[in-house]
């Protein structure tokens, strides 16, 4: 079975802790419309953004990502507030609900993610409160605006159209992070977005996880094609290799850092689902790894690289008593996503590596790559949701604006301790 060690699929084994005092649960970091907003939940929060962008639990870390960090919070206040106010609820269960999804969506059941998290220092009950406020916004949106969203037989054969056409067009399969811009202080949201880009773009960062935490309409977009977005978003989105990310650019009311996760040429189906076919060969590197042995290795890897062919490739592993194994015609989306990037930028025959790969290192040769057939059509059901999710969309954007612009917000810009010996004097 096909395995690729080293990636790490939420957190850099390097973090470590860096704790809150007692002290600190009783600061107050911001109030917003009387609700408050404590040291103690901007920490845990700081710890879990942290842990999503591989980042180290420094002290420089966390005032790096502070600003940020808090607008969510106090994003996710208002909303939480508001949906309160109208009387919506959520159970337990739709939250594990939704943890057993992003779970599903990284390959594990949610109790590994649970230890994962656990093995990591990271508090599940973080994740947990996000979801919850996604949840109880996305409810109140419905119970606001169910009464005016009306999708007519008439729009869903107009859309069934639309995507029949689409068929024939090149898609793009996208998740954003949009970062509404503080009206106060714009030129701090840029740098808070060139920051989390930098984060973001590197390869072994969850894009995805990270999405639903930065951005109060972060998230999963879906597919489009260059006509059904804005202008300047296509332009970028046209730009991008599968797996890349964009650099934040601005919109009407925010940034956004969009990553292409998947496309479809015209007439064909997404490159994720074409079939591909490698040669695999890993080198194990000893423990007391010198001079030596890396001119070794290095003359290996010229080998390899040099070989004509998957069966030759297969043939100088072999020689160089590395592990082989030949990987017939599997979706390109089973193989990790750091590799998925490198492997579509190869054709028949190239070889991408050495990549680290436990206690050896790893080359691919692509032996074959098979073209999808083209997707089938949605189902008018599928098709009635998704025009009610983007009416919904849009509502839910004008409704947060509004709420933002009447807010009573108070933030505490001192840093804790600061405050704690201004108290004590």
């Amino acid at each position: 079975m096909f395995k690729f060690i080293s990636v790490v699929l939420f957190f850099s084994a390097s973090l470590f802790s860096v704790g809150a005092t007692k002290s600190d649960q009783m600061l107050i970091a911001a109030v917003v419309n009387q609700h408050a907003i404590t040291e103690r939940e901007l920490d845990l929060r700081l710890d879990f953004a942290l842990a999503t962008l591989n980042m180290p639990k420094t002290k420089e870390s966390k005032d790096s990502m502070r600003h940020q960090v808090l607008q969510n919070l106090i994003i996710e206040k208002l909303q939480e507030s508001s949906a309160k106010e109208a009387d919506i609820k959520v159970s337990e269960k739709d939250i594990d609900k939704s943890l057993e999804n992003i779970a599903k969506d990284n390959g594990m059941t949610l109790e590994q993610m649970k230890e994962r998290f656990k093995g990591m220092g990271v508090k599940i009950e973080t994740l947990r409160n996000r979801l919850r406020a996604q949840v109880l916004w996305a409810r109140f949106i419905r119970a606001m605006f169910s009464n005016q969203v009306r999708v007519t037989d008439s729009d869903i054969e107009k859309e069934l159209e639309k995507v029949k056409r689409a068929l024939e067009t090149d898609q793009y399969e996208l998740v954003e992070i949009v970062m509404p811009i503080d009206a106060k202080n714009p030129a701090k949201t840029k740098q808070d977005a060139d920051r989390l880009y930098a984060q973001v773009s590197k390869p072994m960062t969850n894009f995805r996880l990270v999405a639903q935490q930065f951005g109060a309409q972060g998230g999963y977009v879906g597919w489009r094609t260059a006509r059904q977005m804005d202008d300047d978003v296509a332009k970028v989105v046209q730009e991008l290799g599968v797996g890349g990310v964009a650099k934040p650019f601005q919109t009407q009311n925010s940034y956004k850092i969009i990553k292409l996760v998947d496309k479809k040429l015209g007439g064909q189906g997404s490159f994720k689902s074409r079939k591909v076919s490698l040669a695999r060969v890993e080198i194990q590197l000893p423990e007391d790894m010198n001079e030596e042995n890396a001119m070794i290795l290095e003359n290996i890897v010229s080998h390899l690289k040099s070989a004509k062919g998957c069966k030759a490739f297969l043939q100088v592993g072999n020689e160089a008593n590395g592990h082989t194994e030949m990987i017939e015609k599997q979706p390109m989306a089973s193989f990790p996503e750091p590799l998925q990037v490198i492997l579509d930028t190869l054709g028949v025959n190239q070889v991408a590596g050495p990549i680290q790969d436990g206690q050896g290192v790893s080359l691919y040769m692509v032996c074959s790559v098979d073209n999808p057939e083209k997707d089938s059509l949605p189902t008018k059901a599928e098709i009635k949701e998704g025009l009610e999710q983007k009416e919904f969309s849009r509502q839910a954007g004008r409704l947060l604006n509004k709420i933002m612009a009447t807010a009573r917000i108070a933030i505490t810009h001192e840093d804790p301790k600061d405050e704690l010996k201004k108290n004590a004097k």
